[in-house]
């Protein structure tokens, strides 16, 4: 009497073969996107970075009836360089309250019209833009490296404090 051999058991060539085709496919898709979402959280993140610290110097100023200044840093001490570099939100004895290192990943922080490096607020938690300033709002934009791939976002502050911020068309 002849045994039967035993059944073999494991993935043919042509079984892998066809498995890395479809897994390189999906790759092939998914990478593009994946790359647009960590850009997507970047932006969030440095968005939110920039709203807390504006909102920081807005409740000490209200809370030391005093005012406090954010502005751009790029050593961390003093107020000099541009907003990408990094910002400092200090009291109004120059004494540092948080400090915030450069951004990340390329993206770009601008000034608009009516803030060149220093925002403050007062006492009563209100920004000191200038009454005849035009718009009566001031706003910084946060470009991504890739502008074409990620919007943008303008931070706004008003007179009154109060910050927002919205997508924006970078270039």
């Amino acid at each position: 009497m002849v045994d039967a051999p035993a059944s073999k058991r494991g993935f043919t060539l042509i079984e892998l073969l066809v498995t890395m085709a479809v897994a390189a496919i999906l790759l092939t898709i998914a990478i593009p996107n994946y790359q647009t979402f960590v850009m997507n959280s970047r932006m969030a993140s440095q968005t939110n970075d920039l709203v807390t610290a504006l909102s920081l110097a807005r409740s000490e100023a209200v809370k030391r009836a005093a005012n406090v200044t954010v502005c751009a840093s790029s050593d961390g001490a003093t107020c000099t360089g541009g907003w990408a570099a990094g910002w400092i939100v200090r009291d109004a004895a120059g004494t540092p309250i948080q400090v915030q290192q450069a951004l990340g990943g390329a993206s770009t922080l601008t000034g608009g019209a009516n803030v060149a490096s220093t925002i403050t607020f007062t006492a009563s938690g209100r920004t000191t833009i200038p009454t005849t300033a035009t718009p009566a709002s001031t706003t910084l934009t946060l470009c991504p490296p890739s502008p074409a791939v990620v919007q943008g976002r303008a931070i706004q502050m008003e007179r009154t404090g109060r910050t927002r911020f919205a997508p924006v068309a970078c270039t």
